[in-house]
């Protein structure tokens, strides 16, 4: 078979096919993770941070079980209308390994105890706010702006159709410290704690 007899779109087609093929993905392709991928160290790093902070308050809430016989002997110590699970999810959330004391302790030591963590988490919290802010959003919402402004033409291109290349497109909006927090919130604090 000679090359005259093939048709000219065939080779259009089997030449995008072969450049598929040897270059990786389609360029909207490699966008769409790149995007990802940024997004994703982001959010590991934000987690690993938060959780070494976290690691801070193993300490108080140890200490704090090891006052007590029960989370139930802490409640008249916390504020009113405090939700009875937030020391049991506050100590899941910083890991910590929660003994409790035969009984509990003298109400003085225990007061201590409790303000000490309003202290750390009130501390905590305004780290965690200030870290967040101290990010630098730009590089990856330049990203964002690109997939917005690229993806769909880079897709049409590679699949030669508008239409296609519309379908399970989102527009993605900059990424902002709410949207952080959203993924990794401040902690509840206990507000009205005296010594």
């Amino acid at each position: 078979m000679e090359g005259s007899d093939i048709p000219e779109y065939d080779l259009e087609q089997r030449l995008a096919q072969y450049v598929q093929a040897r270059f990786d993905a389609p360029a909207y392709v490699r966008r769409a993770r790149q995007v990802q991928e940024v997004l994703d160290r982001l959010l590991a790093r934000c987690r690993v941070q938060r959780a070494q902070w976290l690691r801070e308050g193993q300490l108080g809430l140890e200490e704090l079980a090891g006052l007590a016989g029960s989370w139930d002997d802490l409640s008249s110590w916390l504020p009113p209308g405090t939700d009875p699970e937030f020391l049991p999810r506050l100590a899941e959330d910083c890991a910590a390994r929660v003994v409790f004391g035969s009984r509990a302790a003298a109400g003085r030591r225990l007061r201590r105890a409790v303000f000490r963590l309003a202290e750390w988490l009130e501390s905590f919290n305004r780290r965690w706010d200030v870290y967040l802010r101290k990010l630098d959003l730009q590089p990856i919402n330049e990203l964002r702006e690109g997939y917005n402004r690229y993806f769909v033409l880079e897709k049409e291109c590679a699949l030669r159709s508008a239409r296609l290349a519309r379908q399970g497109f989102q527009h993605l909006e900059p990424l902002t410290v709410a949207d952080l927090l959203q993924h990794f919130p401040l902690l509840p604090a206990l507000q009205g704690v005296r010594s």
